[in-house]
């Protein structure tokens, strides 16, 4: 092939290239209604469908310890309110829907728990069946009166000193956390309540929300809202007092840990992603158009995260001796929420015109 034929193949090529169906920069092919879509089936649908499993693990391990009380099942049994806790706290980073509309978050998750309250009613209660919890008031119900009977009000329990009561009580809120969790998950589900096709449906007929911008911009409050709550009212309001039984989870000590799951679940819907499945998410929408901006959030996520990882010791004690640590993740954790809350949703009134 001489040197014009050469340059003539290598011409063809080039264009054959540039004319290939691959698409190279995927970022620029992602839509709106793709982000809402895979926000539904990659983090909301598949994470209520993890907490209702959970709960179901919660509560046979609550039925055997309730059966057989040792220090083994005790164990097994903090352990599965631990793995509940942790999908549960990650699911608030998107707080819209029947979560809020039907109390489902109230009802599992009140705090902070007043333990002589709860002394009071185990002592008094004629009756712990399920369906007399359902029926009280929320401080009386969900994740945390469970917890003070696991751990006790010094985290001291043991397996020996859960009284008679105490175990009916036990089943009866394990019971009632597994009836919401199944609930929250049916509301969104086709078969269900159906949620999922008011958010998947948004601009095309949706009687919740009008626009995709609307679907859009209530999934950005979510992210912000559980920034505020956590940075401007979890850990603010004890480090404020200094006062330890208005933490989230003190008998466990496991309120650090329900910070940052927190943060992460804000995190996965921003990136789309929980559990190894990654969908067309925010972060993409707004690399297409402003890379620095969609830089600048995922360093604040990160910076939030990490400086709740510096806190070493237990929420409750570091109210006293980790103080500049908190003061750091306090103000981490409320810049990332500016930023959402600010940058963010100001990008998507501006670029999503559905």
């Amino acid at each position: 092939m001489n040197r014009k034929k050469l340059l003539y193949a290598a011409i063809i090529a080039v264009v054959a290239g540039g004319c290939s169906k691959k698409n190279d920069n995927p970022t620029a092919a992602i839509t709106n209604k793709q982000v809402i879509t895979d926000f539904v089936n990659t983090v909301a649908q598949p994470q209520y469908a993890q907490l209702q499993q959970t709960a179901e693990r919660l509560n046979a391990a609550v039925q055997t310890l309730n059966g057989a009380a040792n220090a083994a099942n005790l164990e097994a049994t903090r352990t599965a309110w631990r793995d509940m806790r942790s999908v549960w706290e990650q699911c608030e980073g998107f707080l819209l829907g029947p979560v809020s509309d039907d109390n489902y978050d109230p009802n599992m998750d009140t705090w902070p728990v007043d333990y002589h309250q709860l002394d009071s009613f185990i002592g008094n209660s004629p009756s712990f069946g399920v369906d007399v919890v359902q029926h009280l008031s929320q401080g009386l119900r969900g994740f945390h009166p469970l917890e003070f009977i696991l751990w006790g009000k010094d985290g001291a329990a043991t397996a020996d000193s859960i009284t008679a009561r105490q175990k009916q009580y036990m089943v009866a809120l394990s019971a009632d956390l597994l009836n919401n969790a199944t609930q929250l998950n049916n509301s969104w589900l086709a078969t269900g309540g159906n949620f999922r096709a008011q958010v998947l449906t948004a601009g095309e007929g949706s009687t919740r929300f009008a626009t995709r911008q609307d679907a859009l911009l209530a999934i950005v409050a979510g992210m912000s809202d559980i920034c505020g709550e956590v940075g401007d009212g979890k850990i603010k309001e004890p480090y404020a007092t200094t006062d330890s039984t208005i933490t989230e989870s003190p008998f466990s000590h496991n309120s650090m840990s329900d910070f940052t799951n927190n943060m992460k679940g804000a995190q996965n819907v921003y990136l789309c992603a929980y559990n190894g499945s990654q969908g067309a998410s925010l972060s993409a929408l707004v690399a297409a158009r402003n890379i620095a901006l969609d830089n600048k959030i995922k360093t604040r996520f990160a910076a939030a995260i990490a400086a709740l990882n510096n806190v070493s010791a237990t929420f409750e004690v570091a109210l006293h001796s980790q103080r500049t640590q908190l003061q750091n993740a306090m103000t981490a954790i409320l810049e990332l929420q500016e930023t959402l809350n600010g940058d963010l949703k100001t990008y998507v009134q501006t670029y999503v015109k559905d």
